[in-house]
């Protein structure tokens, strides 16, 4: 995957280099206070390195950034000359500063915004910066002594391999699966909430790294951190940071992984997509924005830990997911219920769930002009089977008798946890445990 075009990078430069200093700068003092500035630079760096971009124009940075109509006049607006000056001046004064023995160093040319990634010729003090050794992350983390990072490792690979395998399934998707879908009214009366004609709608992975990252700390990223990028500075000299090896926290950061049990969800949320003539676009919860989060309808996957996407919507839901650090797996707690059923969707002692829990909420996006769907469950199975649940006409009609009825065409907002047997093959084996109206 190149960087850039030949004359725009150095030999000696990695896209995985780029991307780490891309990282650092984004959650220093200088970008990550201004969101429209850290939102900026980080859409621009990433057209330059994950699609190789060499022009990017006045026009796409004020439509895709700050949200003009794709034709607006950038003559009567000048948005992202604006910024786009505050921008080099912020960069300016993060290499100047705490980036001066950066070996590489990031340009953003004026009439053109694509950013450039050089080798810094001459330090301050005046002498040469060595050569950029590129890094062999693998090897070097097999070498480790945690058994847990290895399997880590080799997990992340084999996701990006499923992840890229149902993009193309996606991209392909043909006539005649479409029309093997459900076709009852009730079904399309959910989905045709979220998957709307008018609106795109988001379908965003949550970040399996980071869960992996909160639980060797103990510190949850609240979603602030995860925007910005602070939290990144603090893993090199964490706990994590040690029991990773350099090698390894900078994959921890670089690679995009989200869990086998909602990657899984693809397809299918495709091919309903497809039904009502929608064609969802797919993010990495690192590269969602807020900006799509009140424009854009959402199907937002995992929990809180790992999707920190989710966390404005908290407030609504009554029930949450917890960590249990000591046996290291997610469940539900219903913060409006009896405190003592909190045993009851917990784990067992031998760590084997008694039961196989998932929830799912409906609630209105962050601007109330869309809906946005968090589906969370305690893995693969629960999950799967919940959106199984959410196919199904009759099982959908049970989920709705126990909501107010009301006069509107839509299906109203809930939220609801559901029991899922340990070998759930049908939607019937799925039991709604609550449904109840979204706190307001």
């Amino acid at each position: 995957m190149p960087i850039t075009s030949a004359p725009r990078k150095s030999a000696g430069s990695t896209v995985d280099h780029c991307k780490l200093l891309v990282e650092r700068l984004a959650s220093s003092a200088y970008l990550n206070k201004s969101a429209r500035l850290h939102g900026m630079f980080l859409y621009l760096c990433e057209r330059v390195l994950d699609h190789s971009a060499e022009v990017i124009h006045e026009q796409e940075v004020g439509h895709r950034v700050f949200g003009r109509s794709p034709d607006y006049d950038t003559n009567a607006d000048n948005i992202v000359r604006v910024h786009a000056s505050m921008l080099r001046k912020r960069i300016e004064q993060y290499f100047a500063n705490e980036g001066r023995e950066e070996p590489v160093v990031i340009d953003i040319p004026r009439g053109n915004y694509a950013p450039v990634f050089r080798k810094r010729e001459v330090l301050p003090l005046g002498k040469s910066v060595p050569q950029i050794a590129t890094p062999a992350p693998s090897a070097t983390v097999l070498r480790g002594r945690d058994p847990k990072l290895r399997f880590f490792i080799a997990l992340s690979l084999f996701l990006v391999c499923l992840v890229l395998g149902l993009l193309w399934r996606i991209r392909g998707m043909e006539q005649g699966d479409r029309a093997a879908l459900p076709n009852d009214p009730i079904v399309r009366q959910f989905w045709s909430g979220v998957f709307t004609s008018d609106k795109p709608t988001d379908v965003v992975l949550d970040d399996a790294a980071l869960g992996y990252f909160q639980e060797l700390t103990g510190h949850q990223v609240r979603l602030s951190e995860y925007f910005d990028r602070s939290y990144v500075r603090s893993i090199e000299n964490s706990e994590a940071g040690t029991l990773l090896g350099r090698a390894g926290w900078e994959a921890l950061i670089l690679k995009r992984q989200s869990s086998y049990a909602n990657s899984s969800l693809l397809w299918k949320l495709a091919q309903m997509a497809a039904v009502l003539h929608n064609t969802p676009k797919l993010h990495f919860a690192r590269d969602f924005s807020f900006r799509e989060l009140k424009a854009d309808n959402a199907i937002l996957l995992g929990n809180s830990r790992s999707n920190p996407w989710i966390e404005p919507f908290e407030a609504h839901m009554a029930v949450q997911w917890k960590f249990d650090a000591s046996m290291s797996a997610y469940y539900p707690v219903d913060s409006a219920g009896n405190p003592a059923d909190e045993n009851n969707y917990h784990m067992s002692q031998n760590g084997e769930p008694r039961e196989l829990y998932a929830t799912v909420s409906l609630l209105p996006n962050l601007s109330g002009t869309g809906k946005v769907l968090i589906i969370s469950g305690t893995g693969g199975a629960a999950v799967g089977s919940v959106l199984d649940f959410l196919c199904d006409g009759h099982s959908l009609s049970q989920l709705r008798s126990r909501m107010p009825q009301t006069k509107s065409a839509e299906f109203p907002y809930f939220e609801a946890l559901f029991r899922v047997k340990s070998r759930s093959t049908l939607p019937r084996d799925t039991g709604i445990v609550i449904c109840r109206v979204p706190k307001s």
